[in-house]
């Protein structure tokens, strides 16, 4: 289980690299096109849920935080599916499905903090704290009273960023507590027959 852990956690760190990554992009380079944002996001999209769908079927006690992949990855696949098909469309829905993606993303952050408490796996607090700050631009992002598109692609440039963030350190601590289990301790048992 720890082995498998490990390949999806080198997964989920290049998903999020990519987020962060395009996040530092749009706020560098907030000039850049929403049609080029709409594609990328919509790779990210897919990738991710490919991802999320995948790893839902093959975790074992790290899956006790991924238990709503399968809904996420399915979602996700169609968001990008969509945003990949339409991108020119998706320009004018792209605060509100980026707000969305983020929402969606952050909420779950959030349950997993509740999970992290429970079990008592590392800062559960900093990563509730980060979750909310996520919903807060997310929702903020989804009301878009931006006057011009620059400060739109610097908004969700930084709201990428802190998602991107938060999902670091959710694998950081997932991870910490995946590396304390004894779910892979083997026991040898011997059957005889009674009779």
């Amino acid at each position: 289980m720890k082995e498998r852990w490990k390949r999806f956690r080198y997964l989920s760190m290049a998903i999020s690299f990519c987020m962060l990554a395009l996040g530092v992009l749009m706020i560098i380079w907030p000039e850049i096109s929403a049609v080029a944002v709409c594609c990328i996001l919509g790779i990210i999209c897919l990738a991710t849920g490919i991802y999320q769908v995948v790893r839902y079927f093959n975790l074992g006690f790290a899956g006790l935080f991924f238990r709503f992949d399968l809904t996420l990855g399915i979602c996700s696949i169609l968001a990008g599916i969509l945003l990949l098909l339409h991108p020119a469309g998706a320009t004018v829905l792209l605060p509100f499905a980026v707000g969305l993606y983020i929402i969606t993303g952050s909420v779950f952050d959030i349950q997993y903090s509740v999970e992290m408490r429970r079990w008592r796996i590392g800062n559960w607090w900093l990563s509730m704290v980060l979750g909310i700050i996520s919903t807060i631009f997310a929702f903020f992002l989804m009301l878009n009273p931006f006057q011009g598109v620059s400060a739109l692609m610097i908004f969700i440039g930084i709201s990428l960023i802190v998602g991107s963030i938060q999902n670091f350190y959710a694998i950081h601590c997932i991870s910490s507590a995946v590396k304390a289990s004894r779910k892979d301790d083997v026991i040898d048992v011997t059957w005889e027959s009674i009779e």
